[in-house]
């Protein structure tokens, strides 16, 4: 009879001596919840999504209507971590946790900033934004801003954008099969993954524990945008490998809205002229970003924006977070002193984070006709200067 999938581990001490390490059940869910609050960092989050790195707990048994969530994490960017634990018996058990965690995630998405405040403090006795100082606490150099961190955080979750792990012990036979009903949430951005704890003990020794990455996705692309972090809200976006695809809504509003700026984006583009002769003009939008791409590929990008729920607009440069987004990032990452001064002290940098820049400027009714000629001369103007920045050294990278 098979009774493990995996060789027995072996320790060797300093004398040389060979100890064998037998393999153990864990004793409860509880004790997996409170190993993993008190180290995070065991979890190999790495290999499933660098970006939700590192992982800072922030409480347990969070309460929502759906249930209470056995563990809260949250990232330095804002990007949140929905963790359930689990001791292992029949399928009919694994695919109801699965089904569990997709409940989170729904019910989290159509939460706001300040519901998730709410239960947060309520579960951790504290006042305040406990979430912001939580985060803050684990590092203060790397953390956002507070608003840009509340932003981030409120758009993961209406995007649904989150990071969902299953940890348990003996997660083997069937676990793919789990995964292929994910794609009912496709209306959800998550990424999802299934861990499996091995506890060995070692006479004399102690215990030594193993995590796995059993099963993982990748994030369904529906409705998503890579954006900077805290610089745009999009509506509704699709990422793919070959660039960014625009989906527009029809409700009344939304429609109100679309021809304001197709309009705005039209006379910009009328207007624009670029000191760089080779940039191209951007395509007319529908919707509140505009986009151009300063190089030869739409892996990078500048996008001028409208953000009228937080009163401003801006323009970034951002890159998509793949392979040859990061590639091109990692290119420019000799020419960063450069654009910065070229930029001036007005830009915004999230480099470190996300490879991103912006600048914004705050107007309290972006759609008033009186605002119009100065929005438009703030956009041509940063446009214009993210372009000069940006594209002759990205076209120096090609030529290299």
């Amino acid at each position: 009879m098979k009774r493990t999938a995996h060789g027995k581990p072996l320790l060797i001490n300093d004398n040389n001596q060979t100890i064998v390490l037998n393999k153990l059940d864990l004793l409860d869910e509880a004790s997996i919840q409170d190993l993993i609050y008190q180290n995070p960092e065991c979890l190999p989050v790495s290999e499933i999504d660098e970006s939700y790195n590192p992982l800072i707990p922030v409480c347990k048994e969070l309460n929502t209507p759906v249930g209470p969530l056995d563990l809260l994490m949250v990232s330095p960017n804002g990007d949140l971590t929905i963790i359930e634990t689990k001791l292992w018996r029949n399928p009919e058990a694994r695919r109801k946790v699965v089904a569990q965690i997709l409940d989170y995630a729904k019910e989290l998405s159509n939460w706001t900033y300040e519901d998730l405040q709410r239960e947060i403090n309520k579960r951790t006795g504290r006042k305040g934004n406990t979430l912001y100082e939580i985060a803050k606490a684990y590092d203060s150099d790397k953390i956002l801003s507070e608003p840009d961190f509340i932003d981030s955080v409120s758009r993961n979750m209406s995007r649904g954008r989150f990071l969902l792990l299953i940890v348990g012990d003996g997660i083997r036979e069937g676990a793919r099969g789990i995964t292929e009903f994910l794609t009912n949430s496709a209306h959800l951005n998550f990424t999802f993954a299934q861990i499996e704890l091995n506890v060995y003990k070692a006479e004399g020794y102690g215990t030594l524990i193993v995590p796995k990455t059993i099963v993982k996705t990748i994030e369904i692309p529906k409705l998503i945008v890579e954006i900077p972090t805290g610089f745009v809200i999009s509506r509704e976006f699709e990422i793919s490998n070959t660039g960014i695809n625009e989906t527009v809504s029809s409700s009344p509003e939304w429609e109100n809205e679309k021809n304001f700026y197709s309009k705005f984006w039209q006379e910009l583009i009328n207007e624009m002229i670029f000191d760089d002769p080779g940039q191209p003009l951007p395509k007319v939008s529908k919707t509140q970003n505009l986009y151009l791409f300063p190089g030869e590929t739409k892996k990078v990008w500048v996008s001028a924006y409208f953000m009228k729920s937080q009163k401003r607009v801006g323009v970034y440069f951002r890159a998509q977070n793949d392979s040859e987004g990061n590639e091109i990032l990692n290119n420019l990452e000799e020419y960063k002193d450069d654009i910065r001064n070229e930029l001036g002290d007005e830009a915004i940098w999230n480099w470190e984070e996300s490879g991103a820049i912006g600048v914004r400027k705050y107007c309290e009714d972006v759609f008033a006709e009186k605002n119009r000629h100065e929005l438009k001369e703030f956009y041509k103007y940063w446009i214009n200067a993210f372009v000069n920045a940006i594209r002759p050294r990205l076209r120096r990278n090609v030529n290299d």
